[in-house]
């Protein structure tokens, strides 16, 4: 290998040595400190001896702070003959390798004839800090050839040295030469192998080193704990630093700030608390702050996180601001990172590239121009923007905001593409329609240089990346897909994971198990993430076996994210009691939940009217720190709704310190489900007024509420302002509840012009809400209409000719309801049964219409017709108009007794105590004699009964419903 030899000169004469030393001292008055000042000064007044000592020159070479100054130094002390002795050079090349240059270190160590092994050490260490780990092993075995003998430090470097070059080889050559000279004892040299294990991803070997050790001190600790954080297994991170704890260890900065990325992996806030108390007690807040904020946000609290970061208000700097800004960002909390990055502009914060990237992110979301262009300036002013990550931002910047041209300026002035500049373009053109840019990009890309298998991973980031979030642009995901196999491409794991979801909102249960398929072919199916977006696709495609067969297959059982994606399936396919099981069952195997977890488990409460439940997950919420979470918010709202609990609704909403658009809707969804027509205009009023942009789904929230209450003037008014005011085109959700409002008022004729004038095709909810006032009002000239349209658009649904037969059972066309119902039969359609259940001292009882087989039907029975002859007392005529048979009065109030609801609340009155408030859950609306009814009921038992049928919540008591009879 070439070399720099200095030459060498003699010692100049005696005379000479004073003007030399001062031409020293001069260089370093220059450039270093003033202590290296200091020293060359007393060096030059000492003209009494024609030597400098090896203490002066280490002295002057550690005071040395700039390159500048030690490069002079250098130069005099070769001249001056100073640098004989291995110490003097050592120092020397100690003082490079801070500077990172390994040559000029590598010139010291060659003027040494026989360099000891500290040199040798030194030299390696060099070449390792610097980078060149490659270069730094062939030092080691170069110096294995040489007569000098490697020390426990020299192992130690080049153990640094082969986890820096990914040398797993040469790693094991140094661990089994480490054995064979007894060494292995050492906790120094130990402590090397852990970190070496770790770094190239052999946990298992680490740990055996790690468990080998007869003593530990918190490094070695901290590498293990490291280890496991860094390589996917916080469980057992989490397990070691506890038994760190138990074993008298004491956790410093590094043990905290390698455990919070398995805190973050967990999203375990509990565990982040603990973590924090310690950090107090032990005053590390100073050092390991910003990886809190961090972790505090990564765990869904960033109301804790702004608490932390408020704190340290003497001491932030730019990379706290920025990571405050990210966890923003990460949390969709976009407006509060704008504002935020703000407040750092009015205090003249230095900006740095995570401060700036994660501004531009928060304005690409929110799709705010003038903010993004705004930071754009700033970034140019500073000079940080020319950094590649934050022109990429800036494109992804623009791309989101339709500035398409700017986006494609800024992407072809980055000289230096890396891959994320490459992913962000290709992922501009696909999330605006054109993915044949997108591919062109694609194979650009490849003459560029970059290899197919990143590109490919770039475009399945791109669809991963949020694409994917409408039936069109799953289209395009596919579409983006195949293309890439037409031209030779075969998809790494994120592209799997990118374009699975995809298959999942198309339904295409086909083309996502041909992406199974491949997964198996290429090998992915161990990869975590292609194993949860599988497990995804079947649910979604209503496949649940597949999913808990590779759920239950999975070796990442014991991953949060593979339960929470087993919970949403669940959920996805209406089995909520499964849903809630499985939560259950994740916490009984210990796994934590997170943020996500509670997200998904609370609308399959919500789904069942489980209040215990839905309370026990909220205390869940408190304790865990989530309660400040938005999503979270949103859920507990609707939740509560849900249950019937609307005043515990209310109080939550108006208690959230942070509301979006969606708080705002959830709320008005709950007044309308309970018939609060008054109180849901009101909020629309005021969620109108608070400058919050409302959407298509407020306005409908607003007129569900009207509509369940009868409201036709103030429904249409809503209706006219969608377009009037806001811009907004009403979906046909809203034409299906304008057609409902005026039916159910019985303006038919309106109902009937609105749907024929209507700009969109009228879908089956749009027809089945003229289908039903027609019932309301037994109107079978337009009930047919509604029946011929219905049974185009959904000829498998069986309840639009139930209710048809209804109306002709109530009119007494017997005949027709007859023919019907044979036409029913013919084409195998089938009533959906009444089913009811209610939730009994933790266990919930279904019941079926009809269905005697109940253990305590006979005293269900009994207990009916006692209450049956209270209501008789009362003038009660039951109102047999709803069945469809045409048999005996005396049979039709039979069928009446054994609907679902009935058997539902007698069951409840059989097992509660007097006064107990009973729910009952029905998956159809209630008919018109069962209300009445159970009004009769709830007055002569004195108990409040609230049930909750597929329309709306009945609230009964003392013989008042609070839907006014109008539902």
């Amino acid at each position: 290998m070439p070399s720099l030899r200095l030459a060498h000169h003699p010692t100049p004469a005696a005379h000479r040595l004073p003007r030399l030393l001062s031409s020293a001292a001069a260089a370093a008055a220059a450039a270093a400190s003033a202590s290296a000042v200091v020293a060359a000064a007393a060096a030059s007044s000492s003209t009494s001896t024609p030597h400098l000592s090896s203490v002066d020159s280490s002295h002057l070479l550690r005071s040395c702070r700039t390159l500048r100054s030690l490069l002079q130094l250098h130069a005099r002390l070769v001249v001056r003959g100073a640098i004989s002795a291995d110490s003097v050079r050592t120092l020397l090349l100690n003082a490079y390798s801070s500077f990172r240059r390994p040559d000029s270190a590598l010139a010291v160590f060659n003027s040494s004839p026989d360099p000891d092994a500290v040199l040798w050490n030194s030299l390696i260490r060099s070449y390792t800090t610097s980078g060149d780990c490659d270069t730094a092993i062939r030092f080691y075995r170069r110096m294995l050839g040489c007569r000098t003998r490697p020390d426990k430090y020299t192992f130690t470097f080049a153990l640094k040295a082969c986890a820096g070059a990914l040398d797993s080889e040469t790693g094991a050559l140094i661990h089994r030469e480490i054995a064979r000279r007894g060494l292995i004892g050492d906790v120094f040299i130990a402590t090397g192998l852990v970190d070496m294990y770790c770094k190239l991803g052999m946990i298992a070997s680490a740990r055996e080193v790690f468990d080998s050790m007869p003593l530990l001190d918190v490094v070695a600790w901290n590498a293990m704990i490291g280890g496991f954080s860094q390589s996917g297994n916080p469980r057992e991170a989490f397990a070691l630093f506890r038994r760190m704890q138990v074993a008298g260890g004491a956790p410093d900065s590094v043990s905290i700030l390698n455990l919070l990325p398995a805190i973050c992996e967990y999203s375990a806030l509990l565990l982040c608390r603990e973590v924090h108390g310690l950090v107090i007690r032990r005053c590390l807040l100073a050092v390991v702050a910003n990886g809190l904020v961090d972790t505090y946000c990564k765990c869904g609290s960033t109301v804790v996180a702004r608490k932390v970061f408020d704190r340290l208000a003497g001491s932030r700097d730019g990379v706290s601001w920025g990571t405050m800004i990210a966890g923003y960002v990460y949390n969709s909390r976009y407006r509060d990172a704008l504002e935020l990055f703000q407040e750092s502009r009015r205090l003249n914060v230095k900006l740095n590239r995570v401060l700036v990237v994660s501004a531009l992110s928060a304005a690409a979301e929110t799709a705010d121009l003038d903010m993004g262009m705004s930071i754009h300036s700033y970034a140019v002013e500073e000079g940080v923007y020319f950094d590649v990550a934050v022109k990429t931002a800036l494109v992804t910047m623009y791309a989101k905001c339709r500035e398409m041209e700017k986006a494609e300026l800024l992407f072809d002035g980055i000289q230096k593409r890396d891959i994320i500049a490459w992913s962000a373009m290709v992922s501009a053109f696909v999330q605006t329609g054109c993915p044949r840019k997108a591919i062109s990009l694609f194979q650009e890309m490849q003459i560029d240089g970059i290899r197919p298998n990143r590109v490919t991973l770039s475009l399945g980031c791109v669809v991963g990346d949020g694409v994917v979030s409408n039936a069109g642009e799953a289209e395009k995901a596919l579409q983006v897909f195949h293309q890439l196999q037409s031209i030779g491409q075969h998809p790494d794991s994120c592209t799997m994971v990118g374009v699975l979801p995809a298959c999942a909102l198309l339904n295409a249960i086909r083309d996502g198990a041909g992406m199974h398929g491949m997964v198996i072919k290429y090998g992915f199916e161990s990869d975590l993430h292609v194993k949860n977006a599988t497990i995804d696709m079947y649910a979604k495609c209503g496949d649940l076996p597949s999913s808990e067969t590779l759920f239950l297959e999975t070796k990442f059982y014991e991953d949060v994210i593979s339960w929470n994606t087993m919970i949403a399936g669940y959920m996805h396919n209406g089995q909520a009691s499964e849903a809630i099981a499985t939560f259950h069952q994740m916490t009984s195997e210990n796994i934590e939940p997170n943020l996500v977890s509670v997200v998904s488990v609370l609308p399959a409460t919500a789904y069942l009217a489980a209040l215990k439940e839905g309370l026990a997950l909220h205390s869940y919420v408190i304790r865990l720190g989530f309660e400040s979470h938005v999503p979270v918010g949103n859920c507990l709202i609707d939740m509560y709704s849900k249950c019937g609990k609307l005043d515990y609704a209310c109080n939550f909403f108006n208690q959230m310190m942070y509301k979006d658009i969606v708080s705002w809707n959830v709320m008005l969804a709950g007044y309308a489900l309970h018939g609060e027509a008054e109180s849901a205009i009101s909020l629309f009023s005021q969620v109108r007024d608070s400058g919050i942009e409302v959407d298509a789904l407020t306005y409908l929230g607003a007129l569900s509420a009207c509509r369940h209450a009868g409201s036709v003037t103030e429904g249409k008014k809503i209706f006219e302002s969608m377009r009037n005011n806001h811009r907004l085109e009403p979906h046909l959700e809203h034409y299906a509840c304008m057609v409902d409002l005026l039916g159910r008022a019985g303006q038919l004729d309106d109902a009937l012009s609105l749907i024929y004038t209507m700009p969109l095709a009228p879908d089956a909810a749009v027809w089945g809400a003229l289908l039903g006032a027609c019932k309301m009002h037994s109107n079978i000239r337009m009930g047919e209409i509604a029946l011929e349209n219905l049974s185009r658009l959904e000829p498998g649904n069986a309840a639009q000719y139930v209710v048809l037969s209804n109306i002709y059972a109530h009119v007494g066309r017997w005949t027709d309801a007859r023919k019907l119902r044979a036409a029913m039969s013919l084409t195998g359609l089938n009533k959906t049964p009444g089913c009811s259940w209610v939730e009994i001292k933790n266990a919930y009882h279904a019941f079926i219409v009809g269905d005697q087989s109940h253990p305590q039907y006979e005293s269900m029975r009994n207990l009916w017709n006692d209450l049956q002859a209270e209501m008789e007392k009362m003038g009660h005529v039951p109102d047999t108009t709803s069945v469809l048979q045409n048999v005996e009065e005396e049979e039709k109030e039979f069928f009446l007794d054994t609907h679902s609801e009935r058997l539902a609340i007698s069951f409840a009155l059989l097992n509660t105590e007097a006064g107990t408030e009973i729910q009952i859950i029905k998956n159809l609306r209630v008919c018109g004699d069962c209300h009445t009814v159970t009004k009769l009921v709830s007055r002569i038992t004195n108990r409040r009964i609230i049930v909750r049928d597929s329309s709306r919540f009945h609230h009964f008591e003392n013989g008042i419903c609070s839907c006014r009879d109008f539902w």
